[in-house]
């Protein structure tokens, strides 16, 4: 198994981050990494996900809600069609943060392909912070506009 993680301060509200993070249909509007989503969130609901790497082609794939707690965390797991080759539990947990919101950003990676796959795990740190700033800046213009407070 190999975790990744990476965080970012946000002076928004967890609540007013929470409404950005699942508002699916934005995601073209201001996230360069995870470009499309479609489906409920809700637990064991299926997402399906069209990401676009910084290097590389989009990645279409399919993911099942495995935590929803509102304003708190969202989860979901996905991976290879034959169990134990590579998955990823992706996770983003928001916590209150000297009057804003510190996001966490994390995936653990598993299966008997994690040790050949370092490359493109580290590669999907690198797109997790790609997607961090933008987060910030579309949530902070939201809550300077007075939204969700």
């Amino acid at each position: 198994m190999r975790e990744i993680s990476t965080y970012i301060d946000i002076d928004a509200s967890p609540g007013l981050v929470w409404e950005v993070l699942t508002d699916f249909a934005r995601y073209p509007d201001w996230n360069p990494y995870i470009r499309e989503v479609t489906g409920e969130i809700q637990v064991g609901a299926t997402l399906a996900l069209r990401t676009q790497p910084a290097k590389g082609r989009p990645v279409n794939f399919k993911a099942r809600v495995t935590a929803v707690a509102e304003g708190i965390e969202l989860r979901w797991a996905g991976g290879l069609p034959i169990p134990g080759l590579f998955g990823g539990d992706h996770g983003f947990a928001l916590n209150p943060h000297n009057g804003g919101t510190r996001v966490i950003q994390d995936e653990r990676f598993s299966g008997l392909l994690v040790p050949v796959m370092s490359s493109i795990i580290d590669r999907t740190l690198e797109n997790f912070e790609r997607m961090n700033r933008p987060l910030k800046e579309w949530a902070e213009a939201k809550a300077s506009a007075g939204a969700g407070r």
